[in-house]
């Protein structure tokens, strides 16, 4: 979605969009709103309507964007607990796979780690209520508290990278002397929870003990529903909470409302990603436009956890840093909401319901 202009496209215009999959007649048609819909032929692709905001990212990655599954995707032949017993197996196995045999783990394992971590929990919040509330409660917490050292570190490094970036984005190079005492002091503080999360605590063979032991309960898991009533209803419960997450954070613009409506637009992206074959052209640029916002959103908490820490725990050591820093930290902040704002407002435009009722229109063409 980098770079792609997005604009609405007006109810009288006559829009003629090529190379689709199948040859498919376009027409825009009004629903009672000031909004429009793009609808293909039925005749030519049996697909529901699609919303006015996603029909030119549907035309642009249809001609532009070259495919690659991933596994993170149910298959056509496989029922549903088939494909999340895989999906979340192999998310478990890469994790393990960067994190097995080593004390220390480097920057790059940490993050491929959390990102599998948060895709299991986001795959099981699908399945949440053919698992159960008991198994569910059980599975998310191994990986939340599993992901919670590995954030720590991610933390501590990022809040490195979030003042450089913040930085060059306003001219001052790391060879000024404007930060230099901040980031020293940031980087010892890395070194530090570094050396308590590794060497310290141990937690790297604690984490891959409780993954494993995890792993080996999959199998036993009690997902009875084979097709799409099996995740209508987490699929439901997470874009409603994603619309009303981005409603609190519009409302109150506090870090605690905008940080959970990035946790649940990410938990939302990886759910996109799961049924993206229902209907690519149209599926992943929706993924993209969430990845894009919790872009926007993490760009954000970055900056206001650095806030934080330049008002408390650095408070005594950072005191003229942080008044040359808190303009730039806060005008970094407007400019990224904006654009957050923006996007979040035509991603959930629709209602759960509405959402729910188009995705299965993908999922009944595809399956």
């Amino acid at each position: 979605m980098a770079g792609l202009l997005v604009a609405p496209i007006p109810m009288q215009r006559c829009v003629a969009i090529a190379k689709f999959r199948r040859p498919a007649r376009l027409i825009i048609q009004p629903k009672g709103s000031a909004a429009s819909d793009l609808i293909l032929g039925a005749e030519a692709l049996n697909r529901p309507p699609l919303p006015c905001f996603y029909s030119i990212m549907t035309a642009f990655h249809s001609r532009f964007v070259t495919r690659h599954p991933t596994t993170l995707e149910l298959k056509r032949k496989e029922t549903v607990p088939d494909g999340i017993r895989r999906i979340i197996c192999e998310r478990i196995d890469k994790a393990l796979d960067v994190l097995n045999h080593r004390t220390i783990v480097r920057d790059e394992a940490v993050h491929e780690a959390r990102k599998r971590f948060k895709e299991v929990r986001g795959v099981l919040r699908l399945v949440r209520s053919e698992l159960g509330e008991k198994q569910f409660s059980r599975e998310n917490r191994t990986f939340r508290d599993a992901g919670r050292p590995l954030s720590q570190l991610r933390d501590a490094r990022v809040l490195l990278d979030t003042l450089d970036e913040l930085a060059a984005r306003y001219g001052i190079t790391r060879s000024s002397a404007s930060f230099k005492h901040l980031r020293l002091t940031l980087a010892a503080r890395r070194r530090e929870i570094r050396r308590r999360v590794f060497k310290k605590d141990r937690a790297t063979p604690s984490i891959v003990r409780e993954v494993r032991a995890s792993s080996r309960r999959v199998g036993k898991w009690s997902l009875r529903r084979k097709g799409w009533k099996a995740i209508a209803d987490g699929l439901r419960e997470t874009y409603g909470k994603c619309r009303e997450a981005m409603h609190a954070a519009l409302r109150d613009s506090d870090d605690e409302s905008l940080h959970e409506w990035r946790k649940r637009t990410k938990i939302l992206r990886y759910e996109i990603e799961l049924l993206a074959r229902a209907f690519p052209d149209v599926m992943e640029p929706m993924a993209e436009a969430s990845h894009r916002l919790t872009h926007l959103l993490g760009k954000d908490h970055d900056l206001a956890v650095l806030q934080q820490l330049l008002e408390n725990e650095l408070r005594p050591v950072a005191d003229t840093e942080r008044e040359l820093l808190k303009p730039l930290v806060e005008q970094r902040r407007k400019e990224l909401l904006k654009e957050g704002r923006d996007l979040g407002r035509k991603l959930f435009a629709e209602n759960d319901e509405e959402f729910v009722r188009r995705i299965h229109g993908y999922w009944k063409a595809w399956r």
